[in-house]
């Protein structure tokens, strides 16, 4: 998926009101009053969570706000999942994107003008 089929995937869900394309990584004050943000949401599913142990953290003002949630990740499906699957497929994928570049070669050798007559 691209970023726009995420983010209208995310849209999708009716809890989400708003997704904002390209915000930083640490969640501010200024931000949550510009945009009006009642939430702030993390998984328990992610390459790393150490980030919120970190004094750096991110999140520190949603969490002092008390508007930051962790909510349970019900899949384990992280970047690195989908990357193995893809590896182990790789060959089922080359197999099958050969037959359609066969068959889509087919079509354009084989096509012809059909008349109107």
């Amino acid at each position: 998926m691209n970023l726009h089929e995420r983010s209208l995937t995310v849209l999708a869900c009716q809890y989400v009101d708003e997704v904002i394309i390209g915000a930083p990584w640490e969640v501010s004050k200024d931000m949550i009053t510009t945009f009006n943000i009642s939430s702030v949401v993390h998984g328990t599913v992610a390459e790393n969570n150490d980030f919120l142990k970190e004094k750096d953290n991110p999140c520190v003002v949603p969490i002092s706000m008390g508007i930051f949630q962790v909510l349970d990740s019900p899949l384990d499906i992280t970047t690195t999942t989908i990357i193995k699957r893809i590896v182990s497929n790789h060959e089922a994928y080359q197999k099958r994107n050969q037959k359609k570049a066969a068959s889509e070669r087919r079509y354009y050798e084989d096509k012809a003008y059909v008349s109107g007559d």
